[in-house]
């Protein structure tokens, strides 16, 4: 659909496209799609049919947010070089989030996505941090007569290992 605009062409795809995901007891049309930040079906998420998409992916190596974004000025039909990507792999989570904020909202891309668009890389982030809890520290012992006490029964262990 290289020559229509943005409307009709969302009027064409909204009822009908692979990506809706329906299902009943759900409050609203969900969506798949690759540049969706909220993966809800409406014309304002949709990155099949505006100009400007953005999208926040998790990055390959399993660390660090992917974003990408679509070039408004690239010709509708090319595929090399309409979009361009920007990876963040270092830094923790504030400094993702200021710099998805920089690249989508502050230099003026899509700033009505800008919540949107930090909120899905701290998502992202929180999924790539390791899991499990620490191990909580040893409890110090206390008092003079707990020492002597620990210090006895730690002897008499290197007694029977020795032994």
């Amino acid at each position: 659909m290289s020559g229509t605009s943005q409307d009709l062409q969302w009027l064409l795809v909204r009822t009908n496209t692979a990506f809706l995901v329906k299902q009943q007891g759900l409050p609203r049309i969900f969506t798949r799609e690759p540049s969706n930040l909220r993966q809800i079906h409406s014309y304002t998420y949709s990155g099949l049919v505006n100009d400007k998409r953005v999208g926040v992916e998790a990055a390959h190596g399993g660390r660090g947010v992917v974003i990408t974004t679509r070039k408004s000025k690239a010709a509708s039909n090319a595929i090399k070089g309409s979009s361009s990507t920007t990876t963040i792999k270092k830094g923790g989570s504030r400094r993702t989030a200021g710099a998805v904020a920089s690249v989508i909202g502050k230099r003026g891309y899509r700033s009505d996505l800008l919540k949107d668009a930090v909120a899905r890389s701290s998502a992202i982030l929180k999924t790539q941090r390791p899991k499990g809890r620490k191990e909580p520290p040893a409890r110090k012992v206390r008092g003079t007569g707990a020492r002597k006490a620990l210090f006895k029964s730690q002897a008499a262990a290197e007694q029977e290992t020795s032994a």
